[in-house]
């Protein structure tokens, strides 16, 4: 049970710290290295939406974040937070990187992220199978 509530509070630690590098005015300041060639004009449609979406996501990796930390002090009764985390990590993770590596973004910064989600993604399984079995126990989503 122990590797299980570390897997909340590392990947929860990991969300945060993510989601904080995402807010705008962090995230803005290197726009250049995520996006090369970033042609929007200062303060135009562009520029704005691109700040517009970061918040939004930066709140996201916040929220998921924070919720891990909660659950990580009861890790059995926050499973299903497990299996989203673990399904968010294949989606909006690897499965995102994989396409923005298609779309012809630099691949090193999304190698990087597809290591981090697959380290993700196993530790919470292997943290979720070392759980002793009790009779009665749900330790799956049903």
């Amino acid at each position: 049970m122990k590797s299980l509530t570390w897997w909340y509070r590392v990947t929860g630690v990991v969300y945060v710290l993510l989601g904080l590098s995402w807010l705008p005015v962090v995230a803005m300041a290197t726009v250049s290295q995520k996006i090369p060639d970033f042609d929007g004009a200062p303060g135009g449609t562009a520029v704005t939406g691109f700040a517009d979406w970061m918040l939004v996501f930066s709140l996201d990796l916040l929220v998921l974040g924070a919720f891990l930390l909660v659950g990580s002090r009861r890790p059995m009764a926050w499973l299903p937070l497990l299996w989203l985390t673990i399904a968010l990590g294949v989606v909006r993770g690897i499965a995102d990187d994989v396409y923005m590596i298609a779309r012809g973004y630099p691949p090193l910064p999304f190698l990087g992220f597809i290591i981090l989600h697959a380290a993700i993604i196993a530790w919470g399984v292997l943290a979720w199978r070392g759980v002793p079995r009790r009779t009665g126990a749900r330790l799956s989503p049903r």
